[in-house]
């Protein structure tokens, strides 16, 4: 199931979503109660512009996995860009709830705040936005240099084991 999940992510990532929902509606035949597919479907209509759907879709994922702060976030989306702006920070109050790392929702409600024009909380949520992804960057960063560090242990490994042939060869052409 996360190989196709991983394939349906990839297309998204390239654009191609009627490739990406064919794959997820495969995986809701397999799993009709997969809240991941049918929150990802609701992300393509929304990228597709058709918001009704994609709400349909992000509602159905939360009645699945009422946990999934990423539908909420993203059924809050749906709801700004329909002008429901207090349905929106429900959603992204209930995402930062079930999610509190996720800089997403918070930038989403400092965006409310700013067009309310409630500068203290849109100053409180965007700097814990900044903060919180900022975070996340650098926790990516420390993934990438100690994927980097395992990836030259084996050759540092084979440098060394190399050195020590020369040194001993080195040695034994000198007794001789």
């Amino acid at each position: 199931m996360d190989d196709l999940i991983n394939k349906a992510e990839h297309h998204m990532e390239l654009g191609e979503y009627q490739q990406a929902r064919k794959i997820y509606n495969e995986i809701l035949l397999i799993d009709p109660n997969n809240a991941r597919a049918y929150n990802k479907l609701g992300v393509i209509s929304a990228r597709e512009e058709n918001l009704e759907q994609a709400k349909i879709y992000f509602i159905k994922a939360l009645e699945l996995n009422p946990k999934l702060s990423s539908a909420s976030s993203n059924l809050g989306n749906i709801y700004f860009e329909t002008g429901d702006f207090e349905k929106a920070k429900d959603c992204y109050e209930k995402a930062i709830a079930l999610d509190p790392d996720n800089p997403v929702p918070y930038n989403n409600l400092a965006v409310i705040y700013k067009k309310s024009k409630d500068i203290d909380k849109f100053v409180k949520f965007y700097k814990k936005s900044v903060e919180l992804s900022t975070q996340r960057l650098n926790d990516i960063t420390k993934m990438q240099l100690k994927k980097k560090e395992t990836i030259k242990s084996p050759y540092m490994a084979i440098f060394g084991f190399i050195i020590v042939v020369l040194v001993l060869y080195l040695l034994i052409s000198f007794i001789r």
